[in-house]
């Protein structure tokens, strides 16, 4: 009965975002912010990359895929009081604390699979660690999986998640005009995740009160999780669209110091020779 329950409630809590579209475009500003010598070991590979950018989403069959996603602040506190590491979470809110997401820890194992994968010359092993990496560093940047009131079910606001993540990104996001930005090695990435995450959770004020405002567009009657009028899509993408164009953008600069700082982990590994037909 208990894992009867744990497994409803897994499968109620956010797992997707971005969409297909936000996640090949994360993987695309990435790639071309790394420096030739590490771009190398995706030559070939990127659309490869970009293909399995969203297979996180569709893992399901795992029950602990869920939480793996987000990370619910409210129930440490706030931004300003979030464990640091598993162990801590575990003590502070016992055997629930998994179930409150556990994004930063997973970016974590994600880039120490990386990091091996570099030391293993496999260039397909790598292409696949950073599809993989990819998915959760960008789901870090989706402010409405840093809250428990994930799909604006607190406010009256359903559906909201997909709204911002998802469908301005299908109207609206023309990849190719983002903007990439150069990858940094940084010395502290494992820390950072806990920053983009703050970050994100700065964002969500804004954004349900913008997406408030769009909806005063849509007649009531018809106001579900997904019909809106072309008002409102116009009006949210006007006050939000900076918004998420800014943190495809950022996701796309982090995952690329990531990429960058595991091949320097790794030792600054040159890719394998290409066979000679």
């Amino acid at each position: 009965m208990k894992a009867t329950l744990l497994a409803l409630l897994l499968a109620a809590l956010p797992l997707s975002a971005w969409g297909d579209k936000g996640h090949r475009a994360t993987c695309a500003l990435a790639l071309k912010g790394l420096p030739p010598e590490v771009r190398a070991w995706y030559a070939g590979r990127e659309g490869e990359v970009e293909d399995h950018a969203s297979d996180p989403d569709h893992w399901r069959q795992d029950r602990k895929e869920g939480p793996r996603h987000f990370l619910d602040m409210e129930p440490y506190g706030g931004p300003d009081h979030l464990p640091r590491t598993v162990e801590e979470a575990q003590a502070r809110l016992g055997g629930d604390f998994y179930r409150t997401g556990v994004v930063p820890w997973i970016i974590q194992d994600r880039w120490r699979d990386l990091v091996e994968a570099f030391r293993s010359g496999d260039a397909a092993r790598v292409a696949m660690a950073t599809s993989i990496l990819s998915h959760y560093v960008a789901d870090a940047h989706v402010p409405l999986h840093t809250t428990e009131n994930h799909d604006g079910q607190a406010t009256n606001q359903r559906g909201v998640h997909s709204r911002w993540e998802t469908g301005l990104v299908e109207r609206y996001v023309q990849p190719e005009t983002l903007s990439p930005l150069p990858a940094e090695v940084d010395p502290r990435f494992m820390e950072r995740p806990w920053d983009w995450l703050r970050a994100s959770h700065a964002l969500i004020p804004q954004l349900l009160e913008d997406d408030r405002t769009a909806d005063r567009t849509t007649p009531s009657d018809t106001r579900d999780r997904t019909r809106r009028t072309p008002a409102y899509w116009m009006i949210f993408w006007a006050r939000q669209g900076p918004v998420v164009t800014r943190q495809l953008q950022l996701a796309g600069k982090h995952l690329g110091d990531a990429v960058l700082s595991a091949w320097t982990e790794a030792g600054r590994p040159s890719p394998p020779a290409k066979p000679v037909h």
